[in-house]
């Protein structure tokens, strides 16, 4: 059976081909109606396609879903010497302008994508928490 860790625990799980698809999600307070959010997300990087590929279709999808949704920013770099993409986008949530910065990288056979978001006027917290984490991340292994 396969060994499954979350911070609080570990357990087994049967042998049926579970895909792990993990999502974490935090929040801080900013002062008005929206918080800073982080969210954290995992998936198996898909056969025969490249992060970009990947990465190009969520931007298209996210274009199609959020208000307005624009890439301001995109690059490619390293993140704890992994390939990345990094982004910087705006869009509207209730009429209000946001501010997100998003790394996505491919690590281990697994796409993890990080995004930071804050109301737009809050882009400096926004950017310092993205940096904090792109830049202090490091990998742990098995």
């Amino acid at each position: 059976m396969p060994t499954y860790y979350v911070n609080e625990a570990v357990f087994s799980l049967p042998e049926k081909g579970f895909v792990d698809r993990t999502i974490h999600a935090l929040e801080s307070p900013l002062g008005g109606d929206d918080p800073l959010t982080i969210t954290i997300r995992r998936v198996p990087l898909e056969e025969g396609k490249t992060l970009r590929e990947l990465v190009d279709g969520e931007i298209a999808a996210s274009a199609a879903k959020a208000k307005s949704f624009t890439v301001l920013e995109d690059a490619e770099a390293l993140v704890a010497e992994a390939p990345a993409i990094l982004l910087r986008a705006r869009f509207r949530i209730r009429e209000a302008a946001h501010y997100q910065r998003q790394a996505h990288i491919a690590f281990d056979g697994t796409w993890i994508a990080v995004a930071v978001s804050a109301p737009f006027a809050e882009r400096a917290t926004c950017d310092e928490t993205f940096d904090r984490i792109v830049h202090g991340l490091t990998w742990r292994r098995g």
